[in-house]
């Protein structure tokens, strides 16, 4: 297979390469562990950072479980405010009951979570954030045009880094050599003209 056609085929397996690690950075959750089974339920507070500098809204996902200690039954809820304490998502229920989490988006900000329970229970809570899910889109289209940008660019240094060597290589025509001297004609017999009166077949003098 010839070159050119090899990195023709190259740049869309590239290109594909490409968006889909993106697919896979953009779909991770980042997360957030609220309280565990170890430490006492308390007040918690979060703060989701600007991504690439934008108020973005992520997909975000609140998982909470609770255990008895000491009890098999007794009253659990939590509340999720935002900064200004609005409440954003709540549930309660009872110990027994499937605990509740919650999946919607929120922006960059500051969050508290409030938790509250009965005397014997503890809870582990984590709240999964997608930084990056809103950005997919743009995402694909900023990596897909650096990289035709990156494969015109290589197209034309190769083009031209090719002229430039093909020019640096070039051997100059051969042009007549030149002699430092210049060849006399004069002496050589074949060259030489015969004086007047100089007959080189002179007759004997003792013919004459």
């Amino acid at each position: 297979m010839e070159k050119k056609k090899l990195n023709m085929l190259l740049w869309p397996v590239a290109l594909l390469l490409l968006n889909g690690i993106w697919v896979g950075i953009s779909d991770n959750s980042a997360p957030y562990e609220i309280n565990d089974f170890d430490h006492p339920l308390e007040e918690r507070t979060v703060t989701l950072a600007a991504v690439f500098g934008q108020s973005k809204q992520m997909p975000s996902q609140f998982e909470v479980e609770f255990k008895g200690v000491s009890t098999s039954t007794g009253n659990v809820s939590w509340e999720l405010l935002d900064q200004e304490g609005v409440i954003l998502a709540r549930w309660s229920g009872q110990l027994a009951d499937d605990a509740k989490g919650w999946e919607g988006e929120l922006a960059p900000g500051t969050y508290r979570i409030k938790t509250t329970v009965d005397e014997g229970i503890l809870a582990e809570q984590t709240l999964y954030i997608q930084p990056f899910q809103s950005y997919q889109f743009e995402g694909h289209v900023a990596l897909s045009m650096l990289l035709i940008s990156v494969a015109l660019v290589e197209t034309v240094v190769r083009k031209k880094g090719g002229e430039w060597l093909a020019n640096r290589t070039k051997v100059p025509p051969a042009g007549e050599e030149k002699t430092p001297f210049k060849r006399r004609q004069v002496g050589m017999p074949e060259y030489d003209e015969p004086i007047d009166g100089d007959d080189p077949w002179r007759t004997p003098k003792g013919l004459m």
